[in-house]
């Protein structure tokens, strides 16, 4: 299959958040900014301690190749931080990777997805966003 166009893929600037810093968000992103240096990826997460740990030498979570990654794009086109507002304000694309555990009570307790996390993710969105974004799910459960 061939492109219609002859730029290469993430060629065009294009600001990126990511909401939720765990295990797929932080990483996910990272492999993102790596691939993609015309990419602004901002990763946000509500938590200053795992910010902290992002922006350490010591990554709040281990994959192999993962400290490399980060290391080469942090700072350059990589970021993470608290201010989930103005990265949602600043995005272009929104990646939604906050934590959908399985519900403990009610309806569906058990084997039910609990939503709370994603619907205060996108209610999020929903007030701050001052122009149109491509609001993207990729579920942590």
């Amino acid at each position: 299959m061939t492109s219609a166009s002859s730029e290469p893929p993430c060629s065009k600037p294009v600001n990126i958040c990511c909401i939720g810093a765990g295990y797929v968000g932080g990483p996910t992103c990272a492999v993102i900014a790596k691939m993609c240096p015309h990419a602004r990826v901002t990763v946000v997460d509500l938590s200053q301690e795992r910010i902290d740990a992002w922006n350490s030498p010591n990554l709040p979570i281990y994959e192999p190749g993962l400290q490399e990654v980060v290391e080469e794009a942090r700072g350059r086109n990589l970021f993470y931080t608290t201010n989930v507002e103005q990265a949602i304000i600043d995005a272009d694309l929104i990646f939604v990777s906050v934590n959908t555990p399985t519900k403990t009570a009610g309806l569906g307790a058990g084997a039910a997805a609990d939503l709370r996390f994603i619907e205060r993710a996108t209610r999020t969105i929903a007030r701050v966003a001052t122009s149109s974004k491509i609001v993207i799910e990729k579920s942590t459960g």
